[in-house]
């Protein structure tokens, strides 16, 4: 586990709100024993049946900056050649399965806890491939030996999450922070690829929040991402064009359903919906039901 900045101290609990709670550093990921036992069921099931995966989410976040945060589900994230495999294997195990968005996500129930299949990116941008578990680390979870997603494809991720009811632009200041000297900055700046304005966004506002660790940034890649800022400041994109669906669907749904631009995020969409895999993955036989969205 990542150990604090100099000079932080630990809050007093006893002087924390219950949501503030939710929320805290401290040294074990707790799981209430009816939803370890149903994770730990399921992610022996997908090792035994040799279905590759990596956990992300919630438990992520943990395994490199030591902030716990209560959650309801386990997020593991696998290619989707594999999604297939492994709602068959947790079906087989008695889950209950359901495909919720067809590019992007399934999920299996057993009692009162819930597993997310993720294959994609919501925004529709791009799936999960062979680097999510190729530069994964090792880690225990319910007991069971897990792989953790990579830093640099956490904080990628997340650049693209900034809605209303959920931002995670915490967690991407926080991974910063607690992972910045170890990145592996050239294949991040690779995976953000043409939204590297996101990327620069979050270092200025990194740079806001700790004042005193800029250092965690590497100096040529902020040159980098200055020198395209640089070089594109009196270009003109496509006025026509909303990119904002991409990181929140409800703060920009006005700019696409009144002002009439184009919704970048909806063209994503519509674009991954066509490729052959995810056509597989929805007309699969593994899934119980089907949530809202499965449209072709």
């Amino acid at each position: 586990m990542s150990k604090p900045p100099a000079g932080f101290a630990y809050p007093d609990p006893g002087s924390l709100t219950r949501e503030e709670l939710k929320s805290i550093t401290h040294g074990e990921f707790w799981i209430p024993e009816a939803e370890r036992v149903v994770y730990q069921l399921a992610l022996r099931a997908l090792n035994q049946a040799g279905v590759p995966f990596v956990v992300s989410g919630l438990y992520a976040i943990y395994a490199y900056t030591g902030i716990y945060r209560q959650t309801k589900d386990l997020d593991l994230l696998l290619e989707p050649k594999h999604v297939i495999q492994a709602a068959r294997v947790l079906r087989d195990a008695g889950f209950h399965t359901r495909l919720e968005q067809v590019h992007w996500i399934g999920k299996a129930f057993r009692d009162e806890a819930m597993i997310d299949l993720i294959f994609g990116m919501g925004n529709g941008l791009a799936l999960i491939d062979a680097q999510w578990y190729r530069h994964s680390r090792p880690g225990i979870l319910a007991a069971t030996p897990v792989r953790v997603a990579p830093p640099e494809e956490l904080i990628w991720h997340r650049l693209f999450i900034a809605e209303r009811h959920r931002s995670d632009v915490a967690d991407v200041v926080h991974l910063i922070l607690a992972r910045g000297d170890e990145l592996n900055w050239d294949r991040l700046l690779e995976r953000v690829g043409d939204h590297w304005r996101l990327l620069l966004g979050q270092v200025h506002f990194f740079d806001y929040v700790y004042p005193g660790y800029r250092r965690r940034v590497p100096e040529w890649v902020r040159e980098d991402l200055y020198e395209r800022a640089f070089e594109e400041m009196h270009e003109v994109g496509d006025p026509n064009a909303c990119l904002g669906t991409l990181v929140s669907r409800f703060s920009f749904a006005i700019d696409v359903n009144e002002w009439g631009l184009r919704d970048l995020r909806a063209e994503a969409i519509a674009r991954m919906r066509a490729e052959p895999v995810i056509r597989e993955i929805r007309d699969s036989e593994v899934w119980d039901d089907e949530a809202a969205g499965i449209e072709s």
